[in-house]
């Protein structure tokens, strides 16, 4: 077989930084030399963690991307592939000789691979006709599991364009019938692809409305059941119609853990017994934190109903201990839970993780970032023990100059306890009035954190006061606040937003008379909110915004048609519903805009779709006030090439800069 050369690692990678006689601050350019380091994954013995480590190409447009390996007790971190087109999800076997990986085959199919630990001895698992989704070892370590969707019901009638297809929960640019995502096994040595469940459900494979992810398949312990989350049909806006299922390896028959249909994501079988922890809200109703439950023959209990916190992702911490990833007030947490205790949340100081895996003795990898410091690979020996980093990828950065970034509380006039991040200009001098720019996130369901964020940076480069407010519906606070955003998607959370500015205001740290907002996906239904209701803005930035509801429910993939149903409480063509579809949307209140807008959008994107831009750009446009429409060429919810996501941010800050200079 033949070997794969070991290629040496970019000079971009070891970077170290240089002498200044004044630390400049961050720019877009700097920006490209930045490492990006992701999905860490410990052996099971706690020596050894593999990541992914990637670096933009500039002149090709493209990521590269490589298999590194790092020791847990310390050392120089190794490149063990060369770039290797779509790589992902590196995962290590049970007994710790080899690693699998997707990436992609020759035909531009992404498939399973193995190699040692050397890099060594490559193979092909997989051999699916269309990209492996998700996969898992199993115990054994001789059989992957994978996810992949099927073909073509009629494949010869789809090849002479008999293709003709009935639509029903799917986005508007949707190309052909839905296919189901299905469970196949291979052997870890490569090939025997053989069929495990099949039917008109699938795999859940598509974003989810709210939280929750699709993840890789879970195996028991003893290898002859796999558990999953089931979707009801493959229509990509059912994604809500989830439930947690099993299925014998040796049989192919699937049931159901409970007797819920929807909103159950992320099982994890116990590494010893038959367990189960997996995520579902808290309620009332899906806007609510994600709670972790664990299924043990009849005994379905939710145990961490005390936390009141949004649980965005679980695993096992021996047999009777969950780690968790917690969002909490400004930082992500690692937080371990009992099965009949309270919840601990793990010191990590000042980092913020992003995710984590978990040897058999307890050891933790994790990749965290901190407001002046990239992401990096990271181990805890123990839940106990305080943080090591085990990489310096982005050393560079330390020879930047930062501003100061903080949690920054208030209370709002409906007396919501709300908080956000606040950024002070690099060379902050105390008593000076600065310009002030609103970066609201996404989501709903997300937050702003203290996690290295680049553009937050440059921004504070420029002179500028960067406020991120966590408005209602956020799910850093808990699940009351996350949950009051339900049929209030606007007034209620743009009043959380504007009190925060008034305080910034009040304690003289902002211009009033200089001021922006920018947005992006729900941040750019905000920002677009913000510019219809209030009227002090120099000028704002929609990117890829949700600007109607109608449209999100009628047009939208991933989710989108159950969130506005759920976040609204019913189809906008019922009667009970349709007057908050249109006072709840940000394109109703177009004509009393005033404030100059640049709108990006991504002319792929099916999450918040292209229509809606096209709309509040001929409102604006027709009105006379000042706008621009960028449209950006293939990008779905966000370009996924480097050149096309730096020019998203370069025709953000030239908006800002032209409207509200600083400098």
């Amino acid at each position: 077989m033949k070997k794969l050369a070991i290629l040496p690692i970019s000079a971009a990678f070891l970077m170290t930084p240089c002498a200044h006689a004044a630390a400049p601050p961050l720019t877009l350019m700097s920006l490209r030399s930045l490492v990006g380091v992701s999905q860490a994954r410990i052996n099971s013995a706690g020596t050894e963690i593999v990541f992914v480590a990637s670096v933009g190409d500039y002149v090709h447009d493209r990521y590269d991307k490589r298999l590194m390996l790092v020791p847990a007790a310390g050392g120089a971190p190794r490149a063990i592939t060369p770039v290797v087109k779509g790589l992902s999800d590196p995962q290590w076997s049970p007994s710790g000789d080899r690693i699998a990986y997707v990436a992609d085959d020759a035909k531009g199919n992404a498939q399973v691979y193995g190699i040692t630990a050397s890099g060594h001895a490559r193979v092909q698992i997989t051999h699916a006709k269309y990209d492996v989704e998700q996969y898992a070892w199993n115990p054994a370590g001789t059989s992957i599991a994978y996810v992949v969707e099927d073909g073509p019901r009629d494949p010869a009638a789809f090849a002479r364009h008999d293709d003709l297809w009935s639509v029903h929960d799917d986005g508007f640019l949707t190309p052909y019938a839905p296919r189901p995502s299905h469970l196949w096994i291979a052997r870890s040595s490569g090939g025997g692809d053989r069929r495990l469940t099949s039917g008109s459900w699938s795999v859940l494979e598509a974003a989810p409305p709210f939280v929750g992810t699709a993840i890789d398949p879970s195996w028991s312990a003893d290898g002859r059941s796999i558990v999953f989350t089931r979707q009801a049909d493959a229509d990509d806006s059912d994604s809500d119609r989830t439930s947690i299922a099993m299925v014998d390896v040796a049989s192919g028959s699937v049931t159901k853990l409970d007797h819920r249909s929807q909103y159950e994501y992320q099982p994890a079988y116990a590494p010893s017994g038959r367990s189960i922890a997996y995520l579902f809200p808290h309620g009332p109703g899906p806007i609510s934190v994600l709670n972790v439950f664990v299924a043990n023959g009849s005994a379905n209990v939710d145990v961490t109903s005390a936390l009141d916190r949004d649980v965005v992702g679980v695993d096992w911490l021996g047999p009777n201990r969950l780690l968790m990833l917690v969002s909490d007030h400004a930082q992500t947490a690692l937080y371990t839970q009992s099965l009949t205790g309270t919840a601990t949340r793990v010191n990590l100081d000042a980092l913020n993780p992003s995710d984590f895996s978990v040897a058999k003795d307890g050891a933790i990898a994790f990749v965290a970032s901190a407001t002046d410091r990239p992401a990096e690979v990271y181990v805890l020996p123990s839940v106990n023990a305080a943080p090591r980093r085990l990489t310096d990828l982005n050393a560079k950065f330390a020879a930047f100059s930062y501003g100061r970034s903080e949690e920054f509380t208030w209370t709002s006039t409906s007396g919501e306890r709300s908080d956000g991040i606040l950024t002070y200009p690099v060379g902050y001098v105390p008593g000076k009035r600065y310009p002030l720019v609103l970066r609201i996130h996404g989501g709903p369901e997300a937050f702003s954190s203290l996690a290295f964020q680049g553009f937050r940076q440059i921004e504070a480069g420029r002179g500028y006061v960067v406020f991120e407010p966590n408005y209602r519906g956020s799910d850093n606070l808990g699940n009351t606040y996350e949950h009051a955003i339900y049929k209030d998607p606007g007034d209620g959370p743009g009043q959380d937003v504007m009190a925060g500015v008034a305080q910034l205001e009040a304690r003289g740290l902002v211009d009033p008379k200089r001021e922006a907002v920018t947005g992006h996906s729900y941040g750019g239904y905000m920002t677009t909110w913000l510019i219809g209701h209030w009227h002090q803005w120099r000028c704002a930035v929609v990117g890829d915004g949700m600007i109607d509801w109608v449209e999100e429910y009628d047009l939208s993939a991933t989710g989108n048609l159950a969130w506005a149903r759920d976040s609204l409480g019913g189809s906008p063509w019922t009667a009970q519903a349709a007057a908050i579809y249109r006072e709840g949307s940000p394109i109703t209140y177009a004509g009393k805009i005033v404030t100059p807008t640049r709108i990006i959008i991504g002319m792929a994107d099916e999450t918040t779709p292209v229509p809606e831009a096209f709309a509040l750009y001929h409102a604006l446009h027709d009105q006379g006030v000042p706008v621009d429409l960028i449209a950006i060429p293939k990008a779905h919810h966000f370009p996924s090439d480097p050149v096309r996501a730096e020019g998203y941010w370069r025709v953000t800050l030239d908006w800002v800069q032209r409207y509200l200079p600083s400098r």
